[in-house]
């Protein structure tokens, strides 16, 4: 069953079309906060135009921790563009372990939606293993801004849900685009990310 689960999934990605041309990125986000110290998460990715996926982070899993992800990314356009990207990571530092992970992006005119969502396992400890997903949902109004929302899930390993939810505003300028996040809004352990993101 497990076996012809797989087949299928298989089957179904490779009708997708890779990315015909390579693209990289780097996205720098800032986390504010009142009760916490301020981190910096920087990250960097490729895509081949094979569609061979590579990403770099800092302080995302931990603080302290540095990571590296491959994959492939498998894309198809038409009235609604997306694009997933299934891959592996190595993280390193503070926080050692290995990591499943997918990326899915969504784009219906001037909608869209995006989710990132991972498995860790630490090779320290079981307790440390976790689930982690951030969806978020927006839209574009304008060329130079978009809004939205966005929530965040932490699973840890034995442990309960643990949920924040926010409002995103962004901003557009030119080949720079500057998302910020206020999680939980209308409460004492408000949080902001703010992040400055480029691509090319």
């Amino acid at each position: 069953m497990k076996k012809n689960l797989l087949i299928i999934t298989w089957s179904m990605l490779m009708q997708l079309n890779a990315t015909a041309q390579s693209k990289s990125g780097i996205e720098n986000y800032n986390f504010l906060s009142s009760k916490e110290a301020y981190v910096w998460m920087p990250l960097v990715h490729h895509v081949s135009k094979k569609g061979i996926y590579t990403e770099m982070r800092y302080n995302y899993e931990a603080v302290g921790a540095a990571s590296l992800y491959l994959g492939k990314s498998f894309t198809k356009k038409g009235t609604i563009n997306y694009t997933l990207t299934p891959m592996l990571g190595l993280v390193m530092g503070r926080y050692n372990g290995g990591s499943m992970a997918l990326n899915m992006e969504l784009e219906h005119k001037k909608t869209f939606a995006s989710m990132q969502t991972q498995y860790t396992v630490s090779s320290d400890a079981v307790k440390d293993n976790f689930f982690f997903n951030w969806t978020e949902i927006g839209y574009q109004p304008l060329k130079w801004l978009f809004t939205g929302v966005s929530t965040q899930q932490t699973i840890q390993y034995g442990g309960d849900v643990q949920s924040e939810y926010g409002i995103l505003t962004g901003f557009v300028v030119k080949k720079i685009t500057i998302p910020v996040y206020v999680f939980n809004p209308l409460n004492k352990n408000r949080n902001f990310i703010i992040g400055i993101n480029t691509e090319w």
